[in-house]
């Protein structure tokens, strides 16, 4: 039996559908949302004792039960070898009307896609569709006091003012030739796709392509933005110093990871590399980073979809006598407060402050909590002048060693640099701090004293690691 989801799948990629099906299916939400889905739609649509869809429910369950409901909550179906689920059904008489709902304000192809196929199974199986409808977020909602779902949400008929029923309809999909071919799917070769490196590297990339886990270092595939490096690899070219320059776009950084592979292993524009460190050379230097929730849903007073609360930061300050010391902050709930205020009695008066991609993170947090809080908005502002992005150095080519192997993030420079590893921690990642501050913040777990260190020791080590960087980078000048 296949879900629609397995389909989505298959589109993108054929070897990423073979593994889902061997992976396990615990899954933990990137956004978090306090208020349930189905608590949403009920408040919203002022539904009364609804048929409520539950996991590994049957369609016989919905078959039984449709006679004694208006209102239904993902109700499950079988078409065939396919089965899925409607988001929200209005039984109307004998005809029906369909909700997909949309957690977000913008609907993509993939979206339209479960639609059409959604609404062609339904009527396969001798449901009469009457109306299609579909309910997004409103992005222009501010939560204050409580939330309002009528607020919260939009409803339409349309979509890019065309009716929605007439959109899903006009393309059909061959939902039958697609799961016939996924039925005599056994195995894929592997090739490469945009989706093996989209937004970041597919978690089956070494699966498929094992070999390339023994690169060199300075392998031409590590090259950065680099359109062409497949087709130079395909040429027989291995190392990024043999590179064709004709199919370079030319940017400092692939400059530098050139010269890198020319240099045996390390580059730096020492000049420009100085002037940059000269900018950071007043004591006290701050090293900050910060940890946060998303919101789906907004939880707390001026919040918007999607905004965050800082529940975490860690702060390491190097003196005037070369000595390091340590703050660290770690809150619960609607924090935001506590946070900004902490922030202002442990950071400096003035010296710079760093931060990796600091104005995409730290910088915007602190705009964020600026207009939250304008009684401390001109000492944010004051703050938010004194940050620099300490990822400048590698993101602008002005230094590159090739142990980097393409990779720019802070976690990758710490394992360079030092000897200290991220996987010798019990939290070693971003979201693994967030589910695990989620675990403190709903409840008071057994083990809340051990999973707070384990925040402490995670958000400290990515404060500490631009230290190190930091040290690294003058080593590298003098």
């Amino acid at each position: 039996m296949y879900h629609i989801s397995d389909i989505k799948k298959y589109l993108r990629c054929g070897r990423l559908y073979l593994y889902s099906r061997e992976e396990d299916s615990t899954y933990n939400a990137y956004l978090r949302s306090d208020e349930t889905q189905n608590d949403l739609l009920v408040r919203y649509f002022r539904m009364e004792d609804p048929f409520i869809g539950i996991r590994n429910d049957t369609p016989d369950r919905f078959e039984k039960e449709r006679e004694l409901h208006e209102w239904f909550l993902r109700p499950r179906f079988e078409s065939g070898s396919l089965r899925f689920n409607v988001p929200v059904l209005h039984r109307i008489g004998d005809r029906y009307d369909v909700y997909f709902v949309y957690y977000n304000t913008s609907v993509k192809d993939l979206d339209l896609l479960t639609y059409r196929i959604t609404i062609r199974s339904l009527k396969r199986l001798g449901y009469d569709i009457q109306a299609v409808y579909l309910l997004s977020f409103n992005k222009d909602y501010v939560y204050h006091d409580h939330l309002d779902v009528d607020q919260l949400f939009v409803l339409n008929d349309t979509y890019k003012d065309l009716p929605l029923l007439d959109v899903i309809s006009k393309e059909d999909f061959d939902t039958e030739k697609v799961l016939k071919e996924m039925d005599e799917l056994k195995e894929e070769l592997p090739s490469k796709k945009r989706a093996c490196r989209m937004r970041s590297l597919c978690q089956h990339y070494y699966d498929c392509f094992p070999e390339e886990k023994d690169l060199p270092d300075d392998s031409i595939l590590f090259l950065v933005s680099s359109a062409n490096k497949q087709k130079m690899y395909e040429k027989g070219i291995v190392h990024m110093k043999d590179a064709d320059i004709s199919l370079l776009e030319g940017n400092p950084l692939q400059y530098a990871q050139i010269r890198a592979s020319k240099n045996g292993g390390l580059f730096a524009d020492r000049c420009l590399l100085k002037s940059y460190l000269d900018t950071l050379s007043t004591r006290p230097v701050s090293f900050i980073d910060f940890e946060w929730d998303r919101y789906l849903v907004p939880a707390y007073e001026g919040m918007k979809l999607m905004d965050v609360v800082c529940f975490e930061f860690a702060l390491y300050i190097l003196k005037e006598d070369n000595t390091l010391h340590k703050y660290t902050f770690i809150g619960t709930g609607d924090c935001r407060k506590e946070f900004t205020e902490a922030l202002l009695e442990y950071l400096p008066e003035e010296g710079p402050i760093l931060a990796y991609n600091a104005m995409g993170a730290e910088v915007l947090r602190l705009k964020e909590l600026s207009v939250l809080y304008p009684e401390y908005a001109g000492r944010l502002h004051q703050i938010m002048e004194r940050f620099h992005d300490l990822a400048d150095p590698f993101t602008e080519g002005m230094v590159y060693s090739t142990k980097q192997r393409g990779d720019l993030t802070l976690k990758k420079l710490v394992s360079i640099v030092s000897d200290l590893s991220y996987h010798d921690l019990d939290i070693d990642n971003g979201m693994k701090a967030v589910y695990s501050w989620r675990d403190i913040d709903k409840g008071d777990p057994p083990n809340k004293e051990e999973v707070l260190s384990n925040l402490e020791e995670y958000c400290s080590l990515d404060a500490y690691g631009l230290y190190l960087v930091y040290r690294w980078l003058y080593k590298i000048v003098s």
